[in-house]
């Protein structure tokens, strides 16, 4: 009987779905996963069992395991909602865990706030509110409002006035709260990081481009940029002394005149397509590394591909029906994934569910890098309308 791996999952998400899934079957292990969105995972996936359950109540997943009657080799999610809930069961029931109070505070951004600040670390003004709270006049305006518990940039928006914050509370629930933080000016770069509960490896990042204020849409992503490389070394100290040890984190940094500050940190592998562009750097398998570490394997030090790369996100500007994609066979060099077809029709978020496609692009150089990007996009325009 092989050994099993049990999967946590919320919505459907490719890199379970064509990235760890398959990574665990290499491994020769079973898989189980447990979800709140079962039709769509059956839909997806054809070759491993999947069970309904409430994947946010961690009593309930230990229940479903136990009734199953499974001993997991290791509980894994790439889920930021179930994080906490994933370190939980995995804690209770004796496998390689991440500390679930570190998976919280990442989580929370209200929270992660206050942990920086506990530890002195680099941090900015910020202050949680909810709607009909007053509004201070003194704030520190410009100010970036967003969900304490949001993800892909959904609902984040700069506001530069006290009536532009009324506005944006007026629309909100009554029980939803949001966090106020102090508008950072700067270059947005990541950090990709693999702890084996020893060492934190640092992967490499990126330097980040955004969409115009007054919304945070990320437009392309240059691997190992000079930002990233110049604060890596930084970025690594500050997210170890936060707690990150055990799996795959990426992080998010502002670099401000004193220095790189972080935006969030996200406690599972990176998304949005650069967790497949990792997997082909990373000389021993992104997938595989993560998962022999939820495992209780040791790995060798990740060894990455030097390389030139660069990720590009077709975004909607407008809402409407997408009429013209790429089409473009995959290869070493350049390689596509279309996130809408033509045909379907969008309303835009100003988050990443605004992407219509995303390119990746590979080279030698950055001259040739350029010059892929140049002639990819002459022969493959797209449009919505």
């Amino acid at each position: 009987m092989k050994p099993t791996i049990v999967f946590l999952t919320h919505v459907l998400n490719n890199a379970i779905v064509d990235g760890f899934i398959p990574a665990a079957q290499s491994l020769g292990h079973d898989v189980i996963v447990l979800t709140d969105h079962g039709h769509a995972h059956q839909q997806a996936l054809t070759n491993v069992h999947i069970h309904e359950c409430d994947v946010f109540n961690p009593i309930a997943v230990i229940d479903l395991i136990a009734a199953l009657k499974i001993e997991p080799r290791a509980v894994f999610s790439n889920s930021d909602h179930l994080q906490t809930c994933t370190a939980l069961v995995a804690s209770l029931l004796g496998v390689p865990a991440k500390p679930w109070q570190v998976c919280y505070h990442a989580k929370n951004k209200h929270w992660m706030r206050k942990r920086l600040e506990s530890l002195h670390l680099p941090t900015i003004w910020s202050q949680t509110i909810r709607r009909g709270d007053p509004v201070n006049m003194e704030w520190p305006f410009p100010l970036v409002v967003k969900p304490t518990q949001g993800v892909a940039s959904m609902d984040v928006v700069r506001v530069d006035t006290p009536a532009q914050l009324n506005q944006y509370l007026a629309q909100i629930d009554e029980s939803q709260s949001v966090l106020l933080e102090e508008f950072m000016d700067g270059p947005l770069i990541t950090l990709e990081t693999l702890g084996d509960g020893k060492h934190l490896h640092t992967i490499g990042g990126f330097d980040v481009s955004l969409s115009n204020p007054p919304y945070f849409v990320e437009t392309a992503a240059q691997w190992n940029g000079p930002h990233t490389r110049q604060w890596r070394t930084h970025m690594a100290h500050i997210l170890a002394q936060f707690g990150v040890a055990l799996g795959a984190c990426h992080s998010e940094f502002i670099v401000t005149p004193r220095g790189p500050v972080l935006v969030e940190i996200n406690y599972r592998s990176i998304g949005d397509n650069r967790e497949f562009l990792l997997d082909q750097l990373v000389e021993q398998g992104w997938f595989k590394s993560i998962l022999q570490i939820h495992l209780g394997q040791e790995i060798d030090v990740p060894h990455v591909k030097p390389t030139y790369a660069q990720i590009n996100y077709l975004v909607a500007s407008k809402p409407g029906t997408v009429r013209l994609a790429p089409r473009i066979e995959n290869n070493g060099k350049v390689q596509y994934r279309a996130i809408k077809q033509e045909g379907e029709t969008l309303q835009i978020s100003h988050s990443n569910k605004d992407y219509i496609g995303v390119f990746t692009f590979q080279a030698d150089s950055e001259i040739e890098l350029q010059q892929l990007q140049s002639e990819t996009y002459k022969c493959n325009p797209w449009s919505v309308q």
